[in-house]
């Protein structure tokens, strides 16, 4: 990598010139060369990091913007009370994998540094793998997720490639995804993992490993969807058990799809209701 061929050109440079200045003190031109390799190195790593960081905030910046029209022109047409059906959820669907598309396309601004860090190309992957499965093409994300971050830097991503994994038969590659991430995320951050893994195992039909797996869940994170599906499955109510009060995130691995929000129309004049 570019980094350390420079770091260690710093470290020669600084260290040679120590000798030619105060020749007869090797471990002060040693100490010198240290510091010119580790001074090197430092800057150009925070160099390279504004250069990353300034590529991802256009990301970030161009899917909330994005976003925030998407949300805008629905909050319009049901104000309007307009019903567009499946056309225009198709329609909507489209417009946001096209802007998805677009910021993993202004990905593409840290490929000239690939060669400067490792890191940065994994940095680009693990975000490459999460945009490609929010708009559910499972092969690309798949191989972007295998080339990502080690270790996961955040619990979705986690939960990713254990659904990935779920969904390709690997159930033994889903329990230890799980077995190192509910060891690795503390609290509310590994409520997804313990619900994922529950419903992993209630697909499975382990249904007293899924009792298991709830139960230390419920004490570790004390969340209320996790302590209600013990509490259904301890009881025997499997068909009770449900995912859905962990909300967007757990929508966000696309296993389930929530259930739509039926509109009943009120008599004329009336308000309309949502249930």
């Amino acid at each position: 990598m570019y980094t350390l061929v420079l770091s260690f050109v710093g470290a020669v440079l600084l260290g040679g010139m120590l000798i030619l200045l105060w020749p007869g003190h090797p471990i002060l031109a040693a100490l010198a060369g240290m510091v010119g390799f580790l001074g090197t190195l430092v800057g150009i790593n925070l160099a390279l990091r504004r250069r990353v960081e300034a590529v991802f905030k256009g990301v970030q910046a161009h899917i909330e913007s994005t976003q925030e029209q998407l949300r805008r022109r629905i909050a319009t047409m049901q104000n309007k009370n307009m019903a567009g059906g499946k056309g225009l959820q198709k329609l909507l669907e489209k417009e946001q994998t096209d802007s998805i598309l677009e910021a993993i396309r202004l990905l593409d601004g840290v490929a000239p540094l690939r060669k400067w860090h490792i890191m940065i190309e994994r940095q680009a992957n693990t975000l490459r793998g999460q945009l490609y499965y929010q708009i559910k093409d499972f092969d690309r994300a798949r191989e972007c997720l295998a080339k990502s971050m080690v270790p996961v830097p955040d619990p979705l991503t986690l939960a990713m490639k254990m659904a990935l994994d779920y969904k390709d038969g690997r159930l033994q590659e889903v329990e230890k995804a799980f077995k190192r991430g509910s060891k690795r995320f503390k609290d509310e951050k590994a409520v997804l993992l313990y619900g994922l893994y529950a419903w992993v195992l209630v697909k499975s039909d382990r249904i007293d490993d899924a009792v298991a797996v709830l139960e230390e869940g419920k004490e570790k994170t004390e969340d209320e969807t996790l302590r209600l599906n013990w509490e259904h499955l301890a009881n025997g109510r499997v068909k009770h058990f449900s995912n859905a009060g962990l909300g967007e995130q757990w929508y966000a691995l696309h296993l389930e799809t929530p259930k739509p929000v039926r509109v009943r129309q009120a008599a004329f004049g009336g308000k309309i209701r949502r249930r």
